[in-house]
């Protein structure tokens, strides 16, 4: 007897949820998203942890159909369901036929006609012509005053939910107006998925239940907001004081729990990028993808199998986000008279061997903080790096003597916390060989020290 393996993807997710930046819309866009998993689950009488269902999370579905007649009404009533309620996002689907179980090869099948149909364009419902007023904030047709169909719709559905959240949105920005978007990824589930020993659909239930109970753990009494959070997949918002404690910590809970739930422990890679409350979010957001991936290229030099746990991070300056290595160009490398020095030293590792470690890292964090420390003098540093290397030399001399003298802060206490990030750091060396360049932790650290406001503790 034949059965019907079916998927749907759905298209524009981030075009969806980052095509304003007020907060408001965000999340309740992020919460139509979230709902397509239940639309799915009701049209298809399917619940989750059904071994129907392969797939159902951040916008992906698989599912195996037993009846052609509820395949057939789920192919066509399911996309029209979605569109309407989410004006802006589209959905694309593909369905192959199968004898008994299905196996690997009919899901990369599947895979290839879900390529295909993402390829056709689609016709937005709230497509404008030349005669229709538009939102000058998202240039879709108005259809009040002020407001388009999408965005209304967001609105809606923040205001559904706005009292059972703890997350009040005035607070997801610090005392210097700085925010950051986290987004994390797992590593090497393409490689684990043909070699489970439990069916698809039992460990994507789990996977997602092992994901939510990271998330949870690592938010704590945080101020953030999750935009997309389902399988291997999280966005989120939050206050750039919280941002490398919660991405840590979530790194962590993640390994834990996919081992606890899975029996094997899986690891994700992240990326943080920092910046003002009222810049883009569509920009932040490519750029924290795109870091997320950096981090990801470093990790699987280490294991390709099992990439390690690790992060990388950048504070948004300039009034735009292009690429990555357009970032290192402008913003992270330095040419003087002595060479190049590149100023990205990360990715930083939740635990591995022979690699800088996020915990050491914010050790550095605290020492630097404190009273005494030489940080302002490290800023003048940097800036005179840029000019001429002997004269940088120079000042690093003369910094360490007055931290010294000073007797609140001494080089030792910079020596002891550098070493840890790598032995051949210290108070007097603080450019290094690593990754096969020049390198400093120095920029790094004023980074973090610029767009945080917590006070050291030491």
């Amino acid at each position: 007897m034949s059965k019907y393996l079916y998927g749907a993807s759905v298209q524009g997710i981030q075009e969806f949820i980052f095509a304003t930046n007020k907060l408001k819309e965000i999340v309740g866009a992020s919460e139509l998203v979230k709902s397509v998993v239940f639309e799915f689950e009701k049209i298809s009488a399917y619940k989750g942890g059904d071994e129907h269902i392969l797939l159902n999370a951040a916008g992906n579905i698989k599912a195996i159909f037993d009846d052609k007649d509820l395949c057939e009404k789920v192919v066509l009533e399911f996309p029209k369901l979605i569109q309407k309620s989410a004006y802006g996002i589209s959905i694309s689907q593909a369905v192959l036929e199968i004898k008994d179980k299905h196996t690997q090869e009919d899901i990369n099948q599947l895979e290839k006609k879900l390529k295909i149909q993402r390829n056709k364009p689609s016709i937005a419902l709230d497509l404008s012509i030349n005669i229709m007023k538009l939102n000058p904030s998202t240039a879709k047709p108005l259809i009040s005053k002020d407001m388009d169909k999408a965005t209304s719709q967001k609105l809606q559905a923040y205001e559904s939910i706005k009292d059972k959240s703890n997350t009040d949105l005035h607070k997801l920005s610090n005392s210097k107006n700085k925010i950051a978007v986290v987004h994390i990824d797992g590593n090497g589930l393409g490689q684990l998925i043909p070699k489970l020993k439990i069916p698809l659909s039992e460990f994507s239930f789990k996977l997602d239940q092992a994901t939510q109970e990271a998330f949870k753990l690592a938010k704590g009494e945080k101020a953030l907001r999750e935009i997309i959070l389902g399988g291997d997949d999280v966005t989120v918002i939050c206050n750039a004081d919280d941002a490398l404690d919660f991405t840590k910590e979530f790194l962590s809970n993640f390994e834990t729990q996919t081992e606890k739930t899975l029996g094997n422990k899986l690891t994700a890679c992240a990326g943080i990028a920092y910046t003002n409350e009222k810049y883009p979010f569509h920009y932040a957001v490519d750029l924290a993808e795109t870091l997320c991936g950096v981090s990801k290229k470093h990790s699987k030099k280490i294991n390709e199998d099992l990439a390690p746990s690790s992060l990388m991070f950048h504070n948004i300056q300039s009034s735009n986000f292009q690429s990555w290595d357009k970032f290192i160009e402008d913003e992270r490398t330095i040419k003087n008279d002595k060479g190049i020095i590149r100023l990205d030293f990360g990715p930083y590792y939740l635990d591995e061997k022979n690699q800088v470690l996020i915990q050491d890292f914010q050790n550095s964090l605290e020492a630097y903080k404190c009273d005494g420390s030489p940080i302002s003098r490290l800023r003048n540093w940097m800036g005179e790096l840029y000019k001429n290397a002997k004269n940088a030399d120079t000042l690093l001399e003369r910094i360490n003597t007055i931290t010294d003298e000073s007797g609140k802060w001494n080089s030792c206490i910079m020596d002891r916390n550098l070493k840890n990030i790598n032995q051949e750091l210290s108070s007097q060396e603080l450019i290094i060989d690593k990754d096969g360049f020049s390198k400093t932790p120095i920029y790094d650290i004023l980074q973090i020290l610029s767009v945080t406001s917590i006070k050291g503790t030491k």
